[in-house]
């Protein structure tokens, strides 16, 4: 007896629904293409009971005739292919032919569609294995398609549809999607006979950002364009203050088709590295055109995701877009007055998305607050305190009378083109910086427009700018500058090392000795000379020259730990950057750590320049700006 069956068209259409029809945001997506391939210019989409009683699309678009309407709900039924070539020409929303098939198979479906010439409409009904015949019916030009009833017919797909509420919520967020990539189309949504959004057509993508998300999202956006090697790229990326918990503001846009796509998303995380925490996730909304021939988006059945032919390129531009940006942007973030007072999330104040500020980030704010109340006392006129001079006398490189032997020993030279000095910190003898020093360096004009500028609570400084106040982490601020320099050495060659005159032990894990067979070589990168000095011991024979000495052996086994940690980067490149950043972290002056007048000027001179002064390697923001007019609305003079 055969074992091999030919299935039946309505178990095939079931099938196949499986596949494109997962719930009804999806039938949304099938039905709006649809609509947007016939050249539609207004769309309407109603739902009731989040889309499971009814979903109904109304456009304008050029209709179908008696014969087309008849021939639109079978299987593998398409204008939009005529040959084998067409496949690889894909210009259209849709092409499979299966989106009528599959939802008249597990729904209750209804089309009536009028051509503009035509004097009437047509309609056709199917319920799952019923096809009714093509009848006369009334209606404007266009397609108006209801689907009622959705998984009628399959019990099991229809229990696992969530509440009206949730799905209701995807929905939502489908429409917004097709929205953002035509946004030359008006869309109007409405659920249970209120109206959701009502989009009218804009003249950039900013614009429907701004009637979808808020004009205080919009605003914020930098806009970056890049036309290079048969991809044009265009889009909007949100500043690394604006950072979310979630991917879902992430949105990826190929010839007028959202997609999720791992090339794009990779080179996204790569621009923002070091500009934000890395458990945060960047604002982002990107079109690209290609060449179709350049892309295979037959791959999936929904066609969320494609193939690239050069998937290199894609990446690189993309990278480098976002990259040339952020470098001529200032992405320092603002003081924003009320509950969420600081705009990043990870600096200090509640975030843009409503999260609650960790006990850190709590405490962090309101260190940053005393700081700002010490900085008004001390401006206080006639006040001595004003001048960085009127500081207590007692020596920066030694212990302040009022701490504990040990604590807050840091020096750091005036002179920022050696700093920090190859022979590690010393006492600066050098005079402060002066406006010659712009030239000599290559700085455009004089030096950065910081006055007044001073140390509160051993751990921020507050200076004077033209329009308000900037108020710098100093630790994150020089974590940022040690790491530029770092990476430009290390680009040369190995960091200078000094040979230490009896090698030191350092105790760590078996496993993380036998990290120097694979890894030894980028400790060297870094200045190190190290060894296996029995099973859960490493001899250190040389060391960084700019890694003070009492922060070897943490680093060491912070770096061994990040190195058998599976999760760590795989590449050489990127566990290389990891182990710097780690090393400035380690080398930087700490909060509590006391700086002279002319430690303080170095190190504001460095922030203009370096790339990327707004974070530290680690995507904390360094500085915060308080403007003139945030400050006239603290005191109610606005």
């Amino acid at each position: 007896m055969p074992q091999i069956n030919v299935l039946p068209d309505l178990l095939v259409n079931k099938i196949a629904a499986g596949e494109v029809i997962e719930r009804p945001a999806s039938v949304i997506k099938e039905l709006v293409e649809n609509s947007l391939d016939a050249g539609a210019k207004r769309i309407e989409v109603a739902v009731e009971q989040g889309g499971a009683k009814l979903i109904r699309i109304v456009d304008d678009g050029e209709g179908m005739d008696a014969e087309d309407l008849a021939r639109c709900i079978l299987p593998h039924a398409t204008s939009k292919l005529r040959t084998e070539d067409d496949l690889f020409a894909i210009r259209t929303m849709g092409f499979r032919g299966e989106a009528l098939a599959s939802v008249g198979a597990v729904a209750q479906l209804r089309i009536v569609s009028r051509q503009a010439a035509s004097d009437a409409a047509h309609e056709i009904r199917v319920a799952g294995d019923r096809i009714e015949p093509v009848t006369l019916a009334a209606g404007p030009p266009g397609t108006t398609v209801e689907v009622r009833e959705l998984f009628f017919n399959v019990p099991a797909r229809q229990k696992f549809l969530r509440t009206a509420q949730t799905e209701m919520g995807h929905v939502t967020e489908q429409v917004a999607r097709i929205a953002l990539a035509h946004t030359a189309i008006e869309f109007r949504l409405t659920h249970n006979g209120r109206e959701v959004y009502h989009l009218r057509p804009a003249s950039d993508m900013r614009s429907r950002i701004a009637d979808l998300y808020g004009a205080d999202l919009a605003n914020t956006l930098l806009a970056f364009d890049r036309d290079e090697r048969g991809l044009k790229i265009t889009g909007y990326a949100g500043l690394p203050a604006d950072a979310r918990s979630s991917a879902k503001w992430q949105y990826i846009f190929l010839n007028g088709r959202y997609i999720r796509d791992r090339f794009v998303s990779h080179a996204v995380r790569e621009a923002y590295r070091g500009l934000m925490e890395p458990s945060r996730y960047p604002v982002f909304f990107v079109r690209m055109e290609v060449d179709p021939a350049g892309v295979d988006v037959n791959v999936h059945p929904t066609k969320s995701e494609v193939r690239w032919r050069d998937s290199n390129v894609v990446y690189s531009q993309v990278l480098s877009s976002l990259r040339d940006r952020f470098l001529s942007a200032d992405l320092t973030p603002a003081y924003r007055p009320g509950p969420a007072a600081f705009a990043s999330g990870s600096g200090g104040g509640g975030t843009t998305d409503g999260e609650p500020d960790t006990e850190a980030e709590a405490l962090r704010r309101q260190r940053i607050r005393e700081s700002m109340a010490d900085f008004f006392k001390r401006q206080s006129p006639g006040s001595p305190a004003t001048s960085p001079e009127a500081r207590p006398p007692w020596p920066t490189s030694g212990p302040r009378p009022d701490r504990p032997p040990g604590a807050g020993q840091f020096t750091m030279p005036a002179d920022p083109g050696l700093w920090p000095p190859p022979g590690g910190y010393t006492q600066p003898a050098s005079p402060p910086l002066s406006h010659e020093w712009a030239d000599v360096h290559g700085v455009e004009g004089t030096l950065p427009a910081y006055r007044n500028t001073i140390q509160v609570h051993d751990a921020f400084l507050v200076a004077e700018t033209d329009d308000g106040l900037t108020i710098i982490d100093q630790h994150a601020l020089h974590e940022r500058v040690l790491y530029e320099q770092f990476s430009r050495q290390i680009a040369r060659g190995p960091l200078e090392s000094q040979r230490l005159l009896l090698s030191e032990t350092v105790d760590v894990t078996p496993d993380e000795v036998a990290l120097l067979d694979t890894h030894g070589e980028l400790f060297g990168q870094l200045g190190f000379e190290l060894s296996a000095y029995g099973p859960s011991t490493i001899a250190v024979h040389a060391t960084p020259s700019l890694l003070k000495p009492d922060r070897v052996s943490e680093f060491l086994r912070d770096a061994f730990g990040r190195l058998a940690d599976r999760d760590a980067p795989a590449s050489a490149e990127l566990l290389l950057d990891a182990l710097i950043s780690m090393m400035a972290c380690k080398a930087a002056v700490k909060a509590g750590d006391p700086l002279s007048s002319q430690e303080i000027e170095a190190l504001m001179a460095k922030r203009d320049l370096v790339e990327r002064s707004s974070n530290c390697p680690h995507g904390r923001p360094t500085s915060l700006n308080l403007s003139l007019a945030d400050l006239e609305k603290q005191f109610k003079r606005t």
